[in-house]
Formats: C-alpha cells, sequence, structure tokens
C-alpha cells in the first residue's frame, strides 16, 4: 500500500509538473499570438495611411492636370476665337472693298451706257433729216434716167431733184431686207396695164437711188430701161431665204 501510495504521489506530481509547463506554454503562445495581432494591426494601419496618402496624391495630382488641361484649353479656345474674328474682319473688308469696286464698275458702265444713248439720240436729232421711212416711198413711182451708158454712168452719179426727160416705168412694190436688218434691195413693179400682165423684179440697191419731191416723199430712180427691167427675172410672192 505503501508503494501504491507513492506512485500515485510520483504520478500526480508528474502530471502537475506536466500540466504548469502546459499553462507556461499557453501563456507563451497567447503573448505571441496577441503580439501577432498587434503588429497586424499596426501592419494594416500603416497600409491604410499609406494607401490613403496616395490615394490623397493621386486626387491633387488628378485635380491639378485637370485644372492644367482647362486652362490649356481656355486659352486654345480664345485663341481659335481670336483668329475667327481676325479672318472674318478680313473677310468682311475684302468683301466691303469688292462690293465698293463693283459698285464703281457698274456706275461707270452705267455712266459710258448714258452718254452713249445721250450720244444716239442727239445723232438721231441731228441726222432725223437724213432718214426716210418706209412709207414714204412704199408704192411710189420708179423711173428711168435717161443715161447713154446706163447704170455705168448712172451709178457715178447723185440726183437730187427729178429730171423732166425721166421715164415713169413702174412702182415700188415692196422692200427687202437682209438677216440683220440692212435694206437689200426693192420689189419693182414693171409692164402690164391697171395691174394685167404686170412684172415683179428685184432691184439691188447700189443700182437705184431715191430723190425728194415736193411732198415730201421720194422717188425712185434706176439707170435701167423700161425693156431691161421686164427682161430681168421675176421674183414671187414666197418668202426669201
Amino acid at each position: 500500500m505503501t508503494t501504491t501510495a507513492l506512485a500515485l504521489t510520483i504520478a500526480a506530481g508528474s502530471v502537475y509538473a506536466q500540466s504548469e509547463n502546459n499553462g507556461e506554454q499557453m501563456e507563451q503562445n497567447l503573448e505571441n499570438a496577441g503580439e501577432s495581432l498587434e503588429n497586424a494591426g499596426e501592419n494594416a494601419a500603416d497600409a491604410t495611411a499609406n494607401a490613403a496618402e496616395e490615394a490623397g496624391d493621386a486626387v491633387e495630382n488628378a485635380a491639378e492636370n485637370t485644372a492644367a488641361a482647362a486652362e490649356n484649353a481656355a486659352e486654345e479656345t480664345e485663341q481659335a476665337a481670336e483668329n475667327a474674328a481676325e479672318e472674318t474682319g478680313e473677310a468682311m473688308d475684302n468683301a466691303a472693298a469688292e462690293t465698293e469696286e463693283t459698285m464703281d464698275e457698274a456706275a461707270a458702265e452705267t455712266e459710258e451706257t448714258m452718254d452713249e444713248a445721250a450720244a444716239a439720240t442727239t445723232d438721231m436729232a441731228s441726222n432725223d433729216t437724213n432718214m426716210i421711212r418706209v412709207r414714204d416711198i412704199l408704192g411710189g413711182d420708179i423711173y428711168s434716167v435717161d443715161s447713154q451708158n446706163g447704170v455705168a454712168e448712172f451709178s457715178t452719179q447723185e440726183y437730187s431733184e427729178m429730171g423732166e426727160d425721166w421715164t415713169d416705168i413702174g412702182e415700188i412694190e415692196d422692200i427687202i431686207l437682209t438677216s440683220d436688218g440692212k435694206i437689200s434691195g426693192i420689189v419693182a413693179e414693171v409692164g402690164g396695164f391697171l395691174g394685167i400682165g404686170d412684172k415683179h423684179v428685184m432691184l439691188e440697191m447700189q443700182n437705184v437711188q431715191l430723190v425728194p419731191v415736193e411732198d415730201e416723199t421720194y422717188k425712185v430712180i434706176v439707170g435701167y430701161s423700161e425693156e431691161e427691167l421686164e427682161n430681168m427675172q421675176s421674183v414671187d410672192e414666197s418668202p426669201m431665204n
């Protein structure tokens, strides 16, 4: 029994010693865990502080960059507006100069046209005595000039009054104009009697002359004889092309 009690005592001592050792180990472990947590907290705090500082720096840099970009954009916009204003001003000045030049040219052309019209009116008024109306010769008599050399002599002379020995050989039936409005010749009605058997022939203007008579009408004179006129080719009433 004494031996058993001794064994129990020894065993109990061993258990106690083991328990004490375990307690110290646990205490050490807890202490180590606390230090680890403290270190982790400090590290997390440092990381958070660093992240916050970096974020603040990034925000500050972004703000500075944005402000610089806005300032540059404002300067560029202002410069563009100044350039546009200068270009617009130059364009307006050029347009005004061109308009003024065009108006001056138009005024000069208008003045020149008016001067020409005035001169033409003056010429018409001064040359009124040289103008002849168609009504003053249409239907008038045609006379043959008694010239020994016929048309050749007739074309070299000018006649200002009727001759007593001229022969009435027909009348002016029509007047022929060119496409540009100039008189090309006259159509003479010759031969026949009382409108029966008459003939229409064309006489070119270089072969006729106009002689004024007392009632302000005109007679046509030619260097052809009546027989020569009747032998000319006749013209009909169809249009002349």
